[in-house]
């Protein structure tokens, strides 16, 4: 019900020209899309702002440029943070999180058709050891089961036992223990026998899991290597996918393995991050200062006048996926649901 109004109060802000207006107003002001993966099986059923379809981000490219959107590269969109006179009509910038083998296999070429630019934030922990992202697959897995209630045995403290799902703090902790078990396999082949044999455990097939699509997988180093021709580059997610609370030396020594594992595919030093599931705090600046990282983009919706100072380290981020009504996304990047907020003291 709240949804529905909400699409409603939308649709008549846009039929009223609004959204024309609003964009108007903001021509000036940046605006940064974040998105992670493409959909190769129904992933974007399971989670559909984690994965989204090349048709989605097709229309989405169509519509920016459709209403007068120029797509910048991420590093020119930082160098013009502080002169918005200078920037062109109504820049957007489009990034990618993780290192997803969707984003390349799927969602990349539509970029490439359009002929725009994107950034992809890499993860180098998970795209060094090749094997399917474990809390992505695990999840899927109980998902794709359909059940309320599952009884585990053969794995071990903590997974054994009888579950019930609906209880999403027990069945978090049975996720992180399954998590636990699966990292310490290196062996590929034996890290996927483990997915298997939990998969079957829960009533999923290997037809249904189709880990040969390579869904929950990151890119390889030779994809890695193709993605900067397709017009995007290659930017730290951090090397581990956690965000170090309080503690500023270990967010130096993360992206310096993060920045150490980029270089040593041949690629260009990386100098923007993104924060890993939107986490950061006030150390955040300094830190990135410290080691020359240039900007720094957070999961927060907002558009952008001008960034100096700390505020190139907390840049405002729209998460867009499949779960994202067109009108929400319009709303959105024409800058009137920015005035919406600013209207309820939010902005």
């Amino acid at each position: 019900m709240k949804k529905t109004l909400k699409l409603s109060v939308l649709w008549l802000a846009r039929a009223l020209g609004l959204f024309g207006l609003s964009r108007r107003l903001t021509r000036s002001k940046l605006r940064i899309l974040c998105y992670h993966g493409g959909n190769i099986g129904d992933e974007r059923q399971f989670n559909p702002l984690l994965f989204c379809s090349a048709e989605h981000l097709d229309a989405r490219v169509r519509w920016l440029k459709d209403k007068g959107f120029t797509v910048v590269p991420l590093d020119a969109a930082v160098d013009g943070l502080a002169t918005p006179q200078a920037r062109p009509a109504l820049p957007v910038v489009l990034t990618f999180d993780d290192g997803w083998y969707s984003t390349y296999q799927a969602l990349l070429p539509v970029l490439a058709r359009h002929g725009v630019p994107s950034t992809l934030y890499l993860c180098t922990q998970y795209f060094e050891r090749g094997n399917p992202i474990p809390p992505v697959v695990l999840n899927y897995i109980l998902w794709k089961s359909g059940k309320s209630e599952i009884d585990l045995s053969g794995f071990g403290p903590g997974i054994d036992g009888h579950h019930v799902l609906a209880d999403r703090p027990a069945t978090r902790r049975l996720v992180e223990a399954l998590v636990e078990q699966l990292e310490a396999i290196a062996d590929p082949v034996a890290n996927r026998a483990f997915v298997e044999r939990f998969a079957a455990a829960v009533g999923v097939s290997d037809a249904e899991l189709d880990l040969a699509s390579r869904r929950f997988d990151y890119v390889t180093p030779d994809e890695l290597a193709r993605i900067p021709g397709l017009g995007c580059a290659i930017e730290l997610h951090g090397h581990v996918h956690l965000y170090p609370v309080g503690v500023p030396q270990r967010l130096k020594d993360d992206l310096a393995a993060c920045a150490s594992v980029i270089r040593g595919q041949g690629l260009p030093e990386p100098r923007h991050y993104c924060y890993p599931s939107g986490d950061y705090d006030h150390n955040a600046h300094a830190a990135l200062q410290e080691i020359g990282v240039r900007s720094a983009t957070t999961c927060l919706p907002g558009l952008i006048d001008t960034a100096t100072g700390r505020d190139v380290s907390y840049l405002p981020r729209f998460l867009d996926g499949e779960r994202i009504h067109a009108l929400e996304f319009e709303a959105e990047m024409s800058g009137f649901s920015d005035f919406l907020k600013r209207l309820a003291g939010r902005g």
